[in-house]
C-alpha cells in the first residue's frame, strides 16, 4: 500500500509538471489533508520502527513532518542521518545514483529504485556502501562491504604529507639518488588503498621514481585495493609503483623487514585503534553493524613475542587498542624512516603513542584534522605538554595523527 501510494502520488506530480526530467524531484502533494497525514503517520511508523535495523533515539514528528515537507523519502533517510541538512545532501546524491545507474527506466522503475536505496540507509548501511565509492582527494575509491570507507581526515593528512614530502624533495631526494633507489614509501593496514593512491597521484610528477607498498591482513581489502588502481585510471606506470600485499603486521615481522628491503622513506598508517568496549559503546550504529570489525580492532590473537624480545619494555601491560603503534615504531626504527604517520583516535591515545615514541631523536608532532587549516590564521603550531615534553599541535579540528619527522629531511 504504501509503495503504490507513493507512486500515484508521483504519477500525478510528474503529470502536473509535464513530464519534466525525473530528476525533479520535489514532489507537491494534491491529496487532502487526511490522506496526506495518514502517509506521514505510515512513514513515521515506519522510520521509528525496530525492523529497519535495531532502537534508536525516536525522531520528533516536527522533524519528520519538515523532512516530508521536502520528499516523501527523506524521513527514510533521516532515520541514520539525525540531521536535516545531512539528510537533504545524501537523498540529492542517492537521487543522483539513480539518474546515473537508470537512465533508460521508466519513472516509476526509478522511484523504486530510489525507495530501495532509501530503505538501505534508514537500515543504517553506510552511504559509500550503496553508491559504490568515495571522493577521496582528485580519487574516486571503490568502496565495498568489508572494507574500510576512507574519511575525509585520513584524506586531510594523506594531502598534508605529501605537501611535506614536496618541500623536503631536495634532502629526500638527494638520498635516493645516492642508492640508487625510488622514494619508498610504506603504507600498512592500506584498507581500499586510498593513501598509497593519494600519495601517488600527488607525488608522480615530483618523484620520478616511487615505490608504494599497501599492505593489509585482509584478502577482500587487497582485491578492492588493486581494483581503484585501475578504476582510478592512474598513470600506467601506477601499476608498477604501486603494489598491494598480504601482511600480518602483529605477526610477520621478519618478512615484512625482508619485502620492505630493511629500508624505507616513509611510513603511513591508519591502523585498528579502537578498543572492545569503545567499539561497542563509541562506534556508530552503521560502523559497527557494517563495517569491518578486524580494520577497526586489534586482534591480539595474532600477537608474537618477537618485537617484546627485541625491546627493553614489556609491550603487554599497553592498552590493546594501542598495539600497533608500537609495531609502527619499532618499524619506524628497524626501517629508518624519515616520516612516520599514524592516525589515532582521540588525543588520550596521542598522548600514549607520544609517550612511547619518547627518546627517539626525530621530532613529534600532533596533526588535528585539518592540518593545513589554522584557526588562529597563522602557521605558528600550538603547543601540548606531554609529561616534561613539548609537542607541537598543527591544524584545526580534533586530534587525527601522531606524527615523527627526521630533524635532517624535514626543516621546521
Amino acid at each position: 500500500m504504501f509503495v503504490a501510494l507513493l507512486w500515484l502520488l508521483f504519477l500525478r506530480a510528474n503529470i502536473h509538471h509535464n513530464h519534466q526530467s525525473f530528476t525533479v524531484w520535489r514532489l507537491r502533494f494534491w491529496t487532502n489533508d487526511s490522506s496526506r497525514r495518514k502517509l506521514l503517520n505510515y512513514i513515521s511508523r515506519l522510520v521509528q520502527s525496530s525492523h529497519l535495523g535495531g532502537l534508536m533515539p525516536r525522531l520528533s514528528h516536527t522533524l519528520l513532518h519538515s523532512a516530508y515537507n521536502v520528499s516523501p523519502l527523506l524521513p527514510l533517510v533521516l532515520r541514520e542521518t539525525r540531521s536535516l541538512p545531512s539528510a537533504i545532501n545524501e537523498l540529492r546524491w542517492l537521487r543522483e545514483y539513480v539518474d546515473k545507474t537508470t537512465g533508460y527506466y521508466l519513472p516509476n522503475q526509478k522511484w523504486r529504485a530510489l525507495l530501495k536505496l532509501c530503505k538501505r540507509r534508514a537500515r543504517g548501511e553506510p552511504l559509500q556502501y550503496i553508491l559504490g565509492t568515495q571522493p577521496f582527494g582528485d580519487l574516486e575509491i571503490k568502496c565495498q562491504p568489508g572494507v574500510l570507507i576512507p574519511r575525509p581526515e585520513t584524506e586531510a593528512y594523506t594531502a598534508h604529507v605529501a605537501k611535506l614530502l614536496v618541500k623536503a624533495k631536495p634532502f629526500l631526494y638527494e638520498k635516493c639518488q645516492s642508492r640508487q633507489e625510488s622514494m619508498k614509501i610504506i603504507d600498512f593496514c592500506s584498507g581500499t588503498g586510498c593513501i598509497s593512491l593519494l600519495l601517488f597521484s600527488l607525488l608522480t610528477n615530483v618523484y620520478t621514481k616511487l615505490e608504494i607498498v599497501g599492505l593489509d591482513i585482509s584478502h577482500k581489502a587487497l582485491d578492492v585495493s588493486n581494483q581503484n588502481i585501475l578504476f582510478n585510471a592512474l598513470k600506467s606506470s601506477a601499476q608498477q609503483s604501486i603494489s598491494f600485499e598480504y601482511a600480518d603486521v602483529l605477526g610477520e615481522k621478519q618478512r615484512i623487514l625482508d619485502r620492505c628491503q630493511r629500508v624505507c622513506d616513509v611510513i603511513i598508517s591508519n591502523p585498528p585503534y579502537i578498543s572492545e568496549d569503545g567499539f561497542k559503546k563509541e562506534t556508530t550504529r552503521s560502523v559497527r553493524n557494517w563495517e569491518p570489525r578486524l580494520a577497526l580492532v586489534p586482534n591480539v590473537s595474532k600477537l608474537d613475542t618477537e618485537f617484546s624480545d627485541d625491546d627493553s619494555e614489556n609491550i603487554y601491560p599497553m592498552k590493546t587498542e594501542d598495539i600497533f603503534y608500537h609495531r609502527l615504531l619499532h618499524f619506524h626504527s628497524l626501517l629508518k624512516s624519515k616520516i612516520l604517520v599514524m592516525e589515532v583516535g582521540d588525543e588520550a591515545q596521542a598522548r600514549r603513542v607520544i609517550k612511547m615514541a619518547m627518546g627517539s631523536s626525530d621530532r613529534i608532532e600532533i596533526w588535528r584534522d585539518w592540518p593545513d587549516q589554522h584557526e588562529s590564521g597563522n602557521e605558528k603550531a600550538d603547543y601540548m605538554l606531554v609529561g616534561d615534553h613539548k609537542v607541537a599541535v598543527r591544524g584545526s579540528g580534533m586530534v587525527r595523527a601522531v606524527v615523527l619527522l627526521s630533524n635532517q629531511h624535514f626543516k621546521l
